[in-house]
Order: structure tokens, then C-alpha cells, then sequence
């Protein structure tokens, strides 16, 4: 497995030696990020940069397949449900399409260092925005700014990433004085986009996540003893707000509707949880195939949008990662998705605390980012992902961090013995 170095070193012959496997991971995460302009070529782009860099590590392909197998292991049970789904022939093409997303996100993090991974996202994401400032549109009825997505919500969940990648980089104290310059003018244009936008859901993922990230800086300076007092506080501070919740229920929940002007049914989100813990019923372990639910020419799925109003006849869930995948590949399916999901956030949140890298911290916070939304959308889990390959990314590269460091305590640990 090669190590990649964070900066691109100067040679004394003034020659700069530029790693393949970088140039290859950023081709690929910019056809992600650019989706929304390049529609299919981004996800072409993808898939070439991507296969380029397997071909080019073709010999761990399996040794990271075995090693990774958990990760592996949902796009294969996708692929497997072509036996039981329902539309034998869009099960089959989109598993191969997720299998192919998966395995070269596990091979992006084998080949490149999460410091690499944060600036690339950086980079990308700064044109995105530029290009969103510069080149976007905006909504005739309401005035919010869709740039360069075609969709305020689009546009607010990317700015909402965005601003966490400039704040773990203005606090990444390796960075030069010049790049943390650079991400404070990022933030302020993620700002002012995320405003911009008028999406309440993505406004109020970014206080917390900006608590959580500020609260791993704070433990970074403290003892042991005193992680565990501050962590201890946290969890009781956080039982003591669950308690709260639920007693007063009720009253936050009809100030939630004034204030976002919803109705009772949150958009209709309640009755497409109703409908799909219907559905979820009829086969409750293994679903009915990987994106075999919201084809055309399925009743079911015919009957919600016509309801909805969805005249396109696609881009369309049931607003719950856990309900709406349990629809399609069942409980069996779900839980593979829980091992990554938290999985990646577990990992990624005690590699933070041990590494005190601001990379860890930041792959953890889109992570928890991630399982905030989970409940209220479909953010992962599907071909052609960025969030799919940044949570793989995340777990991988914990997975990496946290074997490293336990190599290093076991390396002085038998210096001391000597």
C-alpha cells in the first residue's frame, strides 16, 4: 500500500514530482462534485479516473477487497437481490454501478493520505461555490439561489459542507498562513451561499456540526482524566436534552411547523413513512431489490407520484435513509448500511481524538453531517455518490489512521523494553 506525500516536494533540481494516484482521486472527485453541471459526463469522469486508478493498483484490488470486506459487502448484497427484485434488469446495472463507486472509493483512500483528501474536497468545493456566485440562477418566486445545482436544497447542502472543510482548514495548524487566508475567504462565501439558499434543514446541520468540531479541538488540549470528565458531561448534557425532547414534544414540534412553515405531515414526510413502514411489512428481510421500488411503470410508485405531484417522475424517496432503503433490500440490507455509516463515524471520531489531525476531525464531522440527514433524506448509499465515497473514504481512512497508531505505541513500547 503506498503512502502518498501531503505537499508536493521541491527537489533540489527544481523539478515537482506529482503523484499519479492524487492526479487520479482528484479527477475522479471533481466529475462527483460537478455532477450537477455535467449530468452523466461527471459520472463518466468518475468512472474513468476511478478505473484508471484500479488498473493502476490492480494488484491489491483483492488484498482491499478482503481487507474491506464490511464496506464490500453492501454493494454485493445489492447485486445479489437481482434474484429476488422485482425489475431483475435496473437492480442488476445499479448494483454494478454502486459496486463500482465503493471499490474505488476504498482504493482512493488506500492511495492517498486523508490530508490529500481534505484539500482536494477543499479545491473543488471553492470552484463549485465560485461557480455557484458567478454563474448561478436564482428562483423567480422566492429569490433563493440555486447556483450551479437547479436546487436551493442542493445548493444549501454543498455550501453547508463546504463551510465545514474551510473552518477544519483555517484551524489545520500544518497549513501554511496563505492556504488558512484562503479557506477564511471560502467560509465567507459558503456563508453567505448558505444563506443565500433559504434552506432551513442545511442552516440548522451547521451549528452542531460546528459545536462538535470546536469540542474536539477543546479535547485536544486536555489530559486524559479530563476528556473523559468533559465526554462524561457531554453524554449526561445530551440524555438530560433527549428527556427534554420528549416532554416537550409537542410544543417544539408546532413552533418547528410555524417557523419553517411546514404542515403537521412535515411536507408529507409522516405519510411516506407510514407508507413505506407499509411496504417494509410485506418483506421485511431482504426488500424488494436494490432500486426496484421507483421505476416507471411500478404501481406503487406511480400511485406517490402522482400524489406528490412529481410530474418527472424521478428524483423522488421516502425522506428516511433507514425506511426508504428498507423498502428496496430489506433489514439485512439496512444493517450492512449501519456498519458503514457508523461505522465510519465511529472510527473517524476515535482516530480524532487520538491523531488531534484536523483531517480526522473533518471526516468525522461530515460523517456525523451525513447520519444528521440520514433521518430526513436519502443522502447515501447510491451510484455516483459524493457523500457515498466520502463516508466510504472516512472509514477507510480511520480504519488506515487508527493501525498506525496502534504500530507506532507497539514500536516504542519495544524501545522501552530494550
Amino acid at each position: 500500500m503506498s503512502s502518498t506525500n501531503t505537499h508536493l516536494p521541491r527537489r533540489d533540481n527544481g523539478v515537482i514530482t506529482i503523484e499519479p494516484d492524487v492526479v487520479l482521486a482528484f479527477l475522479a472527485l471533481c466529475g462527483l462534485v460537478f455532477v450537477p453541471v455535467l449530468g452523466s459526463m461527471g459520472a463518466l469522469m468518475f468512472l474513468g479516473a476511478g478505473c484508471a486508478l484500479l488498473v493502476r493498483r490492480l494488484q491489491m484490488q483483492v488484498s482491499l477487497c478482503l481487507t474491506y470486506w464490511y464496506i464490500i459487502a453492501l454493494p454485493a448484497f445489492c447485486l445479489l437481490s437481482t434474484v429476488w427484485s422485482e425489475y431483475p434488469a435496473a437492480t442488476f446495472r445499479f448494483s454494478l454501478q454502486l459496486i463500482a463507486t465503493m471499490v474505488i472509493a476504498v482504493t482512493i483512500a488506500a492511495t492517498t493520505s486523508a490530508r490529500v483528501f481534505a484539500r482536494i474536497l477543499f479545491g473543488l468545493y471553492s470552484v463549485a461555490m465560485l461557480a455557484s456566485v458567478l454563474f448561478g440562477d436564482v428562483r423567480n418566486d422566492t429569490g433563493a439561489w440555486l447556483g450551479i445545482y437547479g436546487s436551493k436544497n442542493a445548493l444549501a447542502g454543498a455550501a453547508a459542507t463546504y463551510v465545514i472543510i474551510c473552518v477544519a482548514q483555517v484551524l489545520d495548524s500544518y497549513a501554511s498562513y496563505r492556504y488558512r487566508l484562503l479557506a477564511v475567504m471560502g467560509l465567507m462565501v459558503g456563508v453567505m451561499l448558505l444563506l443565500l439558499a433559504q434552506s432551513v434543514s442545511a442552516l440548522a446541520i451547521v451549528p452542531p456540526s460546528l459545536m462538535i468540531l470546536f469540542l474536539l479541538l477543546m479535547l485536544y488540549r486536555l489530559s486524559a482524566l479530563q476528556k473523559v470528565t468533559v465526554l462524561t458531561f457531554a453524554v449526561l448534557a445530551a440524555g438530560l436534552m433527549l428527556v427534554l425532547l420528549v416532554i416537550f414534544s409537542s410544543v417544539l414540534f408546532a413552533t418547528l411547523l410555524e417557523t419553517t412553515g411546514k404542515d403537521v405531515t412535515l411536507t408529507g414526510r409522516t405519510d411516506l413513512w407510514r407508507i413505506a413502514l407499509e411496504l417494509i411489512a410485506e418483506r421485511p428481510l431482504l426488500g424488494m431489490g436494490y432500486q426496484a421500488f421507483w421505476v416507471k411503470g411500478h404501481s406503487p410508485a406511480e400511485a406517490l407520484w402522482y400524489r406528490f405531484g412529481i410530474d418527472g417522475r424521478s428524483g423522488f424517496n421516502f425522506h428516511n435513509t433507514y425506511l426508504s432503503n428498507a423498502v428496496e433490500i430489506g433489514i439485512v440490507g439496512v444493517f450492512l448500511q449501519v456498519v458503514i455509516l457508523y461505522g465510519a463515524a465511529i472510527t473517524t471520531g476515535l482516530w480524532a481524538l487520538r491523531s488531534h489531525r484536523a483531517e480526522a476531525a473533518l471526516l468525522f464531522i461530515l460523517v456525523m453531517m451525513i447520519v444528521m440527514v440520514s433521518f430526513i433524506e436519502v443522502p447515501i448509499f447510491f451510484q455516483f455518490s459524493l457523500r457515498t465515497v466520502i463516508a466510504v473514504c472516512a472509514f477507510v481512512f480511520a480504519v488506515r489512521g487508527l493501525a498506525a497508531d496502534r504500530s507506532t505505541v507497539q514500536a516504542k513500547a519495544r524501545l522501552l523494553a530494550y
